[in-house]
């Protein structure tokens, strides 16, 4: 028995000597390990380049400080400065860094995915600064319970994430080729901020965290596919966001914002945002925008809880569409209805007849209480659609007529204006006819009186031309002028002799028009009056 435990303390001194001899031989870059044989890390790290070693054989200077570096809460640095401005950091030159500098994808995918060595693995996950990766970091189809996180790299063969399930992934200031992460699950932050990255792809992929691409440099042809993608955080576009194409939300949901703030668009080609039927149930934010003169900002079928912009970030004439973008409100920028009717007729002029921004715009003005304002969008809005939506000649002078009397049924006091007008035209007019006598009584004996005396029988009607002028323009109004007086072109005044025929026509013209005019006072009469009640009940709004 005394045999046995002798030999067993031999076995714990020798294996106390070996840990203690590879933490000695470890280089100065790899972590204190002042009592490997009690430290667990230290431990973990020895077993862990074992591992590394008996799979890839030879492990290059920045692999070895990486598979050390494993079970620690730090970032492996792979170059000679920990200085993130130190132009040796710089990963633009990744591809002159030399094999001291290189780590291969193959060892990275091994460490993150291996039941066993990911056990070695801090929680924090592995970290990894001013290092080369060579080779695509091929993680599709695996599931990493840690986080991955290359600063300052270079990833020049990209990343390929597909139908991966993953941590979260942090890319910031580094280098990278195409990143495919179509179908991936994250459950964690997506960062790829102030770094230069090539097409970046998360078709239908779902982030539990956010995605900040803040002064990041996407330079891609398809530089970032959100199509039908779930996040549930914010999507974060600040600081300096730069790119030449178009950032692609259609079908998206996002559960927080969507925000453009200080973003950068560039190039030739077209460039912007579209999401169309994205779901954001935060705001949308659109603010200190850089623009191109092909700059689009597609919002069609968009829900979104707000809208925050500024009028100088609307994207030229044509280049926006609004057509179904439902908002709860603006929350910042114009919000006045000229500043938003310009906003609308940014769209294609083919789109301006489509009523939804206006009834929208008008909503959301009606309910901050700009009542005014929301009249004039929906007096707008009617215009749009006289002019610009195709109807037959007939209907648009139907509908100017509205425009200029109640204002579409939005305006119905218009038309006690043009009453007043009618009114006061017609009181001048038939008084001056009066005065003239080509104005005379209808009845014959009263009629006989008046071309002998000049006035009609003292028991016949007086006439009034502000009466005469409002009895003959209010319909179904009877007040006893219209039916004892007529303008009558063949009144002649006793004494006169029979003139030529000529003569008769040019005397009785000014009698004939006098009459023309009162058939045209009767008939817009007939026209404004019923159209003011009309107005005044809304029964000519379309809504």
């Amino acid at each position: 028995m005394r045999r046995a435990c002798t030999a067993l303390q031999a076995i714990a001194v020798a294996i106390a000597i070996f840990a203690t001899t590879l933490a000695l031989a470890a280089p100065a870059s790899s972590p204190p390990t002042p009592q490997a044989q009690s430290d667990p890390r230290a431990l973990a790290s020895a077993a862990l380049e074992r591992m590394a070693r008996a799979t890839f054989g030879e492990l290059g200077a920045a692999e070895l400080r990486f598979v050390r570096h494993a079970p620690y809460r730090e970032l492996a640095w792979s170059s000679p400065s920990s200085d993130l401005d130190n132009p040796v950091n710089d990963p633009s030159k990744g591809a002159s860094w030399g094999k001291e500098r290189t780590i291969r994808a193959d060892l990275v995918r091994w460490i993150l995915t291996d039941p066993v060595a990911s056990k070695y693995v801090h929680p924090s996950g592995i970290g990894i600064a001013g290092a080369r990766i060579t080779g695509t970091l091929d993680l599709s189809y695996a599931t990493v319970t840690l986080p991955l996180t290359l600063l300052d790299c270079a990833v020049a063969d990209g990343l390929e994430l597909s139908f991966a399930h993953l941590d979260s992934i942090d890319l910031r200031r580094s280098w990278t080729g195409q990143i495919d992460a179509e179908q991936a699950l994250v459950h964690g932050d997506v960062l790829l901020r102030l770094g230069h990255y090539d097409d970046v792809n998360f078709y239908r992929a779902e982030i539990d965290g956010d995605l900040d691409c803040s002064s990041g440099h996407f330079v891609g042809d398809q530089p970032l596919s959100m199509v039908e993608a779930t996040l549930k955080g914010d999507a974060l576009f600040h600081q300096g966001f730069a790119t030449g194409g178009l950032v692609d939300f259609r079908l998206a949901k996002v559960a927080q914002s969507l925000s453009f703030n200080r973003a950068r668009f560039t190039g030739t080609g077209v460039n912007g945002l579209n999401a169309e039927r994205a779901i954001v149930a935060g705001a949308i934010y659109w603010v200190a925008i850089a623009l191109t003169p092909h700059t689009m900002l597609d919002l069609g079928n968009v829900h979104a809880g707000s809208l925050w912009d500024d009028a100088a970030s609307w994207p030229a004439a044509g280049n926006l569409d609004l057509t179904g973008f439902v908002y709860g409100n603006i929350s910042g920028g114009p919000a006045d209805a000229e500043s938003r009717l310009d906003w609308i007729h940014r769209q294609e002029r083919s789109d301006w007849a489509q009523p939804q921004p206006y009834r929208q715009l008008a909503q959301i003005l009606r309910q901050n209480g700009a009542e005014e304002g929301a009249t004039r969008v929906e007096v707008a809005r009617e215009n749009a659609a006289t002019e610009y939506g195709g109807m037959r000649l007939s209907d648009r002078i139907w509908r100017t007529a509205l425009r200029v009397t109640i204002g579409y049924g939005y305006r119905p006091l218009r038309a006690v204006w043009w009453i007043i007008i009618f009114v006061t035209l017609g009181t001048a007019l038939f008084g001056w006819g009066y005065r003239a006598r080509l104005i005379t009584p209808t009845e014959e004996s009263a009629y006989e009186s008046f071309c002998t005396t000049g006035e009609p029988p003292s028991h016949y009607p007086p006439f009034s031309s502000f009466v005469y002028s409002l009895e003959n323009f209010l319909p179904v109004v009877d007040l006893h002028q219209g039916t004892y007086w007529r303008p009558n072109p063949r009144h002649r005044r006793a004494g006169d002799k029979p003139a030529a025929d000529a003569e008769t026509l040019r005397e009785s013209l000014p009698a004939r028009i006098l009459r023309w005019y009162l058939w045209l006072h009767i008939l817009a009469g007939w026209t404004i009056t019923p159209l003011l009640f009309a107005g005044l009940a809304g029964m000519l709004r379309s809504g």
